[in-house]
């Protein structure tokens, strides 16, 4: 094409466009195929001078080694950008997503030191399953609890935070109390029961008005430490489990020293609970407050303590540094928090990790870690292998017994006698 008005007629737009075309050329051959626009193209921002306040007020908190949320972003947006009675500000996600782009924002979270697990975990987790299923076959169990100890931190401010794109260092200031912390016993029963949360708090003198407040609520345990010992153990046995009158029970929980102690073993048995001991290493993939309550748990946490930080009129010390969060109110978040563990949640958690499959298999398909896509789905051929070595060798036993019937021996001791 030889003219501006050739190509124009060509492309069906106006002349104008083409000469701007044509000015832009080198960034429309350097741009991405998937970009709608060129940088700076588009409408732009309604509040753009609220914009940018918002986001030095995410530098400042940032600068001052403060935590910063996304949802704390979403909150102060609304404080800060002007009211429009045509179109009201929502500080929706698609904003939000739009905003940290705009000024290179990014989540971040600190990297912890995993689990390890155990060499050749797919036999160990199928070995495991297949143990749960013998003993629900042989004992006929009237309910199947889980249960877990998880640490509730009186300062939670060591969580994600956004902050500048590609900074190396993240620090974070913290209420001074980050080691303080609340020990909770969560437990679930297979019919979507919750039990009443045991909770250890750093104090041993009670607190009448918080007994009071929460009384057939939480269990307490006013044991002036946060760590479950012998003891602990078998009081909260005592007190959230308890003696039953329907027959055995089962509990499963994971390899804490104090769950499989003498003392403790003592107590169940006194209580006719029996209990099946996740395999060390394996609990984030089998075990049902790891794998389904304790996000939400402490995500409902997080956000309480969040709204704390930003809405409450926290005390202070003479020397100015900010006190924890009162004792009656973690201990309410607690409560909040276990609220919003559905019942649902609590069935689908025990089918996830094999404790109410069907006992011939038929629902292996729904066990978390080995479908197709989880991290251990070579499991599933191996469960299902397993399951049928099992019935092959169940068969040749009834055969063996059914040929000593007919020699007229009921066993091989008897021949050797």
């Amino acid at each position: 094409m030889n003219s501006n008005y050739a190509a124009a007629r060509r492309f069906g737009v106006s002349r104008s466009s083409v000469i701007d075309w044509i000015a832009q050329e080198v960034k429309l051959r350097e741009s991405k195929r998937s970009n709608k626009r060129l940088p700076g193209g588009g409408r732009s921002l309604r509040f753009m001078e609220s914009d940018e306040q918002l986001a030095n007020w995410v530098r400042e908190r940032r600068k001052e080694k403060i935590r910063v949320t996304r949802r704390m972003i979403q909150q102060q947006a609304i404080k800060m950008f002007p009211l429009d009675d045509e179109m009201k500000f929502k500080a929706s996600v698609g904003w939000l997503n739009k905003f940290m782009e705009r000024h290179k924002f990014s989540v971040r979270v600190p990297t912890t030191v995993c689990q390890k697990v155990p060499a050749d975990y797919a036999n160990v987790l199928v070995n495991f399953v297949l143990y749960i299923s013998q003993l629900r076959d042989k004992n006929k169990y009237s309910h199947i609890y889980a249960a877990d100890e998880t640490s509730v931190w009186l300062d939670a401010s060591a969580g994600k935070c956004v902050t500048n794109r590609g900074e190396k260092q993240v620090a974070v200031l913290t209420t001074g109390h980050d080691k303080l912390r609340v020990t909770v016993m969560l437990t679930g029963r297979e019919d979507g029961y919750k039990c009443l949360p045991f909770v250890l708090v750093p104090r041993k003198r009670p607190d009448l008005a918080v007994v009071e407040k929460f009384k057939g609520k939480i269990s307490i345990c006013w044991a002036g430490k946060t760590w479950m010992d012998n003891d602990l153990v078998v009081q909260y046995l005592q007190n959230v489990l308890g003696q039953s009158l329907f027959g055995k029970r089962l509990l499963v929980w994971d390899s804490f020293r104090c769950h499989i102690s003498d003392a403790t073993k003592t107590a169940l048995k006194k209580l006719n609970i029996d209990t099946a001991v996740v395999p060390a290493g394996c609990t984030k993939f089998i075990q049902a407050p790891d794998l389904c309550w304790n996000s939400p748990f402490k995500a409902k946490i997080q956000q309480q303590y969040e709204d704390w930080m930003m809405h409450e009129n926290r005390e202070t010390t003479s020397k100015g540094n900010p006190r924890p969060p009162p004792i009656h109110t973690y201990i309410q978040w607690i409560l909040e928090a276990w609220n919003v563990v559905t019942k649902e949640n609590i069935i689908n958690s025990f089918k996830y990790c094999g404790l109410t499959n069907a006992i011939n298999g038929a629902e292996d398909d729904e066990i978390h870690c080995f479908k197709i896509n989880g991290p251990v789905s070579e499991g599933r051929a191996q469960l299902r292998q397993a399951r049928l070595d099992n019935e092959l060798a169940k068969i040749f036993e009834e055969i063996d017994l059914e040929e000593d019937v007919e020699n007229g021996n009921e066993s091989d001791n008897s021949i050797e006698l």
